[in-house]
Parts: structure tokens; C-alpha cells; sequence
């Protein structure tokens, strides 16, 4: 009888088959999930390393010329048309339609502004306007905040500039990645 029953069994019933398909397939779909998420997570890192790679010279520049800003008081409020108010002796913020202006006297005691414009750094020295973000970063905000003293006051603080930016690369919509940099500068001048 038990040799009945083995040779009966020479096939896979409908069922068996069904159920092996089943376990295959949900074990071939979790692993190509799986796999999907590991290539985005790495696009997404190497985008964001790309970006943050490519704002690093503009990101250096500034904050070299910033932390060698020299006194100020009202020397660079003509920099605006309407001039601008100065109340701080070496930093000074102002704004336009897109946000916040950084106004200073350099070391070379030429006046510097930074400020966002098509979504792009722009710097002017000067008479001469240049933009400082590569063309393949776009800026979406740019915020200055000022820790100075007063002009006239007893030098009491260190000068400081904290920036906070939003930038994304520009391209493919799976190349862009949203960062957000913020910073503080101190600078060299002292009374």
C-alpha cells in the first residue's frame, strides 16, 4: 500500500505550484523594492554631496571677505538707492523684493553688498555686480542676521554674520536635492 501511494505522487498538484509562484513572487517583489530604495537613497546622497560641493568655492569666498570686513559706520549706505540706514559699525542689513541684503566696507576698503536676485548670489564691489553661485545652483533664500555693535557705541561684541541660504541643484528632477546651509561668521576687525 505504501509503495501505492509513492508512485501516485509522481507530480505537483495545481495547488503546490500556486502556493510556490505566490511565496516566489512576493519574495521577488520585496527584494526589487528593496533594491529601488537602496538606488534612490544613493542618487539622492550623491546629489546632495554634488551640490554642496559645488556652492563650496562661493560658500568660501564670502565668508573670506566677510570675516576680513574692516569698520564701516555710514560709509557704504550709497551703495542703495534710497541709500540705506547704517546703525551697525561694521555689518549692516537692508532688503529688496527678495530678500535681505549684507552691506560692509572690505579690506581693501571697497564697499560690498550681498544679496539673492534670480535665484542666484549676486555680490556688489564696488561699481562692478558679479554673481557668486554656479549656474547649476539655484538659491531659493538667502537670510542675514547681524550681531554688531552700535555706530558710536563702546565696543562691547564681536562683529557676526549668521547666513542661511536654501539652495537645489538645477537638472533632472532626480538630481535636485533641497539643502539647507547655515553658518556663522566672526569677524577679524578689532577696536
Amino acid at each position: 500500500m505504501f509503495r501505492n501511494i509513492i508512485k501516485n505522487n509522481k507530480g505537483v498538484t495545481l495547488l503546490e505550484m500556486t502556493v510556490a509562484v505566490a511565496i516566489f513572487s512576493v519574495v521577488m517583489l520585496s527584494a526589487t523594492e528593496i533594491f529601488r530604495l537602496v538606488i534612490e537613497s544613493q542618487r539622492n546622497a550623491i546629489a546632495s554631496q554634488n551640490t554642496q560641493e559645488s556652492m563650496r568655492y562661493a560658500f568660501e569666498t564670502m565668508a573670506k571677505e566677510i570675516r576680513t570686513a574692516t569698520l564701516s559706520n555710514h560709509d557704504c549706505e550709497s551703495l542703495f538707492s534710497p541709500p540705506a540706514v547704517a546703525i551697525n559699525k561694521v555689518y549692516n542689513t537692508t532688503t529688496n523684493s527678495e530678500g535681505d541684503i549684507l552691506y560692509f566696507k572690505n579690506k581693501d576698503g571697497v564697499c560690498v553688498a550681498y544679496y539673492l536676485k534670480d535665484e542666484a548670489i549676486n555680490v556688489v564691489r564696488g561699481e562692478n555686480i558679479a554673481s557668486t553661485t554656479p549656474g547649476r545652483i539655484k538659491v531659493t533664500s538667502l537670510n542675514f542676521k547681524v550681531t554688531d555693535d552700535l555706530i558710536g557705541a563702546f565696543h562691547s561684541r564681536q562683529p557676526l554674520v549668521t547666513m542661511k541660504m536654501d539652495i537645489e541643484a538645477v537638472g533632472k528632477e532626480m538630481h535636485k536635492q533641497t539643502i539647507k546651509i547655515q553658518t556663522t561668521i566672526s569677524s577679524r576687525y578689532y577696536e
